[in-house]
């Protein structure tokens, strides 16, 4: 027992001779007040391909920088998709409060985020960020992080995504040309419809235009028309369904699509452009990457096409908005300087340079007034090695048009918003594809469909769906 004590002894004064050794030495770095370890902030997100690797890279970046300075180190991690990062979460929130073990910091959506609110687990932003700092940022994209009764700020912006519309110019030109038809034609859901209906006819019955995300088509077209779905106050919601705004959007979307001027076969509408399924397409403003560059029809040798992007459209006589969507990131409430760390690093990330540099990474926009705008990014993407082409160009170009023109619309969260949400995104446009496929097999006409009974057994049962859901 001795040896041991004498052992114990002369470990404590050679880590006592270690420690006065290097307060004599070289400033080695890091803050003078930093004597303890980090604090160390998980990041949890969904983040995948590109974009994770963005985020790694930078998360180093900032471990080696700033975190080094101010005793900050980031540890990010994913869980491959949003489902999975949200199944992970919802098993931590089912446990003891003592036995959780929560990220610091994780993506989420204002759906996902009112199960945590109401139980008091995320920190508010507006304590760690000044009212000059959050004027930096899209006001919509700030605002729309606002959740619950007292509107705190919970939610906080990363990077976005708006829709576009793309268009098959090469074979459009060639429609354009015999039949007179103007792209201006495709700025309004009107036009959009009769348009479709006149390439139907000159094709002999192929379908013109398809969208994705078929819940922004009925929500941000509800709005557009002054209506809101689900409206929201003090936190309850009630359910919205006013019958002209409906049969507005049974009219534009239901009825092209079973007469077979619209449709949707692969599983995303540029799919459908690839195989010349269709020649308009809606969809996210960061798959501008993915949009059709060349078209292969059946066993034909594929053709290269000129690729052309448009705002999407919107009701005649309405204001223009667009969809506002991407997760942003939250913060769980822990200490008090874990969630300084937090936000110090939500702070640096987010800032224009950096968040410009992973925005081109995942072909989202950033969020800062400053780099929203096209020649901004230009500059960044000169030097840096992000994939920047002509069609990520425009696509980004008409995005920014959009979010600093557009209304930003955003569905307010509620309890039950996300069932909500897939029963809009579903109801009509799974009775159109049931629909078509009864019509191809001549067990039905369109005709026979085109009718006022027909929309009001839909809307009904739409309604008793949503009134389920929102109890």
């Amino acid at each position: 027992m001795r040896k041991g004590k004498r052992g114990i002894s002369a470990a404590l004064i050679l880590a006592l001779l270690a420690t006065m050794a290097t307060g004599c030495g070289k400033d080695t770095g890091k803050q003078e007040e930093n004597d303890e370890d980090p604090i160390v902030v998980q990041m949890e997100t969904y983040y995948n391909g590109a974009a994770k690797i963005a985020l790694d890279k930078l998360v180093t970046e900032f471990n080696n920088t700033v975190g080094n300075e101010k005793g900050i180190y980031v540890k990010a991690s994913s869980m491959g998709d949003m489902t999975e990062l949200f199944e992970s979460l919802g098993k931590e929130l089912k446990k003891p409060e003592e036995e959780r073990n929560l990220p610091d910091i994780f993506c989420c959506y204002g759906t996902d985020a009112i199960e945590f609110d109401q139980q008091g687990l995320l920190a508010d932003m507006d304590d760690y960020f000044t009212e000059k700092e959050l004027d930096e940022y899209i006001d919509a994209y700030v605002e729309q992080g606002r959740i619950g009764k007292d509107d705190s700020l919970i939610l906080f912006p990363v990077a976005k995504s708006v829709e576009v519309m793309t268009i098959n110019k090469t074979d459009w030109d060639k429609f354009a040309q015999e039949t007179g038809a103007s792209l201006e034609d495709l700025s309004t859901w009107e036009g959009v419809t009769d348009t479709s209906k006149a390439y139907y006819e000159w094709t002999g019955g192929k379908a013109m235009f398809g969208r994705d995300a078929f819940a922004n088509y009925m929500l941000v077209g509800a709005y557009q028309l002054g209506e809101d779905m689900f409206p929201v106050e003090d936190g309850k919601v009630s359910l919205n369904l006013n019958k002209e705004t409906l049969r507005k959007l049974w009219d534009n979307y239901y009825v092209p699509y079973i007469y077979g001027c619209y449709t949707s076969n692969g599983r995303y509408r540029s799919d459908d452009m690839k195989t010349g399924d269709l020649i308009a397409a809606i969809g996210s403003s960061s798959a501008g990457s993915y949009y059709a560059q060349e078209v292969t029809v059946g066993d034909e040798e594929p053709y290269q096409i000129e690729t052309m992007v448009l705002p999407v459209p919107g009701f005649e006589g309405t204001a223009s908005a667009v969809v506002q969507q991407g997760a942003d990131l939250a913060v769980t409430k822990s200490d008090k300087k874990t969630e300084e760390a937090a936000a110090e690093f939500i702070k640096w990330f987010t800032g224009a340079k950096v968040n410009s540099e992973f925005c081109l990474a995942s072909s989202y926009l950033p969020v800062k007034k400053e780099a929203n705008q096209i020649e901004y990014l230009e500059g960044i993407a000169a030097d840096s090695d992000a994939e920047w082409n002509d069609m990520i160009k425009d696509t980004m170009e008409v995005a920014f048009e959009e979010s600093n023109s557009y209304e930003l619309y955003t569905m307010t969260p509620f309890k039950g918003s996300n069932a909500c949400r897939n029963i809009v995104g579903a109801s009509m446009q799974e009775k159109a594809v049931a629909d078509r496929e009864r019509i191809a097999s001549q067990e039905i006409t369109a005709a026979a469909l085109d009718t006022d009974e027909n929309f009001e057994e839909w809307l009904q049962s739409l309604s008793a769906e949503l009134e389920d859901a929102c109890r």
